[in-house]
């Protein structure tokens, strides 16, 4: 599930993927605005306006082929016991599970469950722990696995080996502040590339409104007014490379827009899961809801796009005003080898949230060519997971909290031999 806005930091997984909600909101604006007018309502989300041709910019882009070979994925489940688990990433041979208990944010087991350390990196203060952000990102430093983690202010390296071989937390290092206007992005996150620049995502902000005692009144009936409510000014998502002399790229996605002062939901449909290629040259873009992907090349600036089977342009969603066709879309995105892995929800954000169906996931196998080159299906229902770089090793998770293991090297040779 995603976050509802408008004071949440997204996690740098896409964050409907979560098993468990840390944050609380059972549903994200999307979504409970679905439910609403359809149980409720029944009226139309937006009013006329001009149709927007030009909502999606690049200077190029294609459709994937459906038409893909297809392969079974065989998940073994693992007896490993954890809860208010909301990330897993694999690494070294080992699941890392980011959980919601304050006193073990960060779980470690080997594959077949045992556990090997439960740490929760400190803060500020000797008695205050981070709250764990961007942990899809990891590194090897010395031989030693750092990991990127993160609270709302600041971004720090956490070495996950010295802290389970010394059974106890490392003080992460600070690496740098997070842009003040994070807790206002619906959908925030950084990418490091070796050379000491950053790739920096951010969704549609808005504004920072901040009230005085002046500006509430208290009615007769004791209920609390707001008077002079300040006007919300959004900014759309953006997409930039910031390099180690602070100089900026910026890559234009959406140059136009929604109205989101009159549509305010249509923001939550702008949230996109990022991620950086091995060699740190090229992003890709996974919209959520909308089936489309983009791929940027940092190093001469060329984008493409890559419209799947789902496509449906936000604007035209937007001006006939029918979310429900909206499709549940990219869960997790995971790069492993020369390939993009991406969980790929098939059913329709009605369909899951009010007609509550399980969820229906293939993983899709993409190039970085934009290439749609095979759908993996897997024999149970997950709804996040990660591929150890160094094993092959699958670890995915589903809505209930059990843990599978699968080997996903056996299929490389088959996926470069489809190419």
């Amino acid at each position: 599930m995603r976050f509802i806005f408008p004071n949440l930091l997204q996690n740098e997984v896409n964050p409907k993927s979560f098993v468990s909600n840390f944050w609380g909101a059972p549903q994200n604006i999307l979504h409970s605005i679905i439910l609403a007018a359809s149980t409720l309502l029944a009226i139309p989300f937006v009013s006329c306006k001009e149709k927007n041709n030009n909502e999606y910019y690049t200077p190029r882009e294609i459709t994937a082929t459906t038409d893909v070979p297809k392969y079974d994925l065989k998940l073994n489940r693992i007896d490993l016991e954890c809860f208010g688990v909301h990330n897993i990433i694999a690494v070294d041979s080992m699941i890392v599970a980011i959980t919601s208990n304050k006193q073990s944010l960060i779980q470690v087991f080997d594959y077949s469950g045992k556990p090997i350390s439960m740490l929760s990196p400190s803060g500020r203060a000797g008695n205050e722990f981070l709250q764990v952000y961007y942990t899809n990102q990891n590194k090897i430093i010395d031989g030693d696995r750092y990991l990127y983690v993160g609270d709302n202010e600041n971004l720090y390296l956490y070495n996950l080996s010295a802290s389970i071989r010394n059974g106890a937390n490392l003080k992460p290092q600070k690496l740098m502040e997070i842009p003040d206007y994070r807790g206002r992005a619906n959908g925030f996150n950084i990418l490091f590339r070796s050379d000491g620049s950053y790739f920096q995502y951010a969704g549609v902000t808005y504004n920072e409104v901040r009230l005085s005692p002046s500006d509430y009144a208290i009615n007769p009936d004791g209920s609390i007014s707001v008077n002079n409510m300040p006007e919300f000014q959004y900014n759309p998502p953006t997409y930039t490379l910031v390099k180690p002399d602070n100089s900026i790229t910026t890559f234009d996605i959406y140059p136009k827009l929604p109205d989101f002062k009159e549509d305010f939901w249509a923001q939550s449909l702008y949230q996109s899961t990022v991620r950086l290629s091995h060699d740190g040259r090229k992003v890709v873009v996974a919209d959520a809801y909308q089936d489309r992907m983009t791929f940027i090349d940092l190093e001469t600036g060329d984008m493409f796009g890559v419209r799947g089977p789902d496509c449906l342009d936000l604007v035209d969603i937007a001006d006939t005003g029918s979310p429900s066709k909206i499709v549940e879309g990219a869960r997790q995105v995971v790069t492993y080898g020369n390939h993009i892995y991406v969980l790929y929800d098939h059913n329709t954000v009605y369909e899951e949230e009010l007609e509550d169906k399980p969820v229906n996931a293939t993983i899709r196998v993409f190039t970085w060519d934009g290439e749609f080159i095979a759908d993996l299906i897997p024999d149970a229902t997950i709804t996040n997971f990660y591929i150890d770089d160094k094993t092959g090793k699958l670890i995915a998770i589903d809505n209930n909290e059990h843990f599978y293991i699968a080997d996903i090297s056996s299929f490389t040779n088959i996926l470069l031999s489809v190419r």
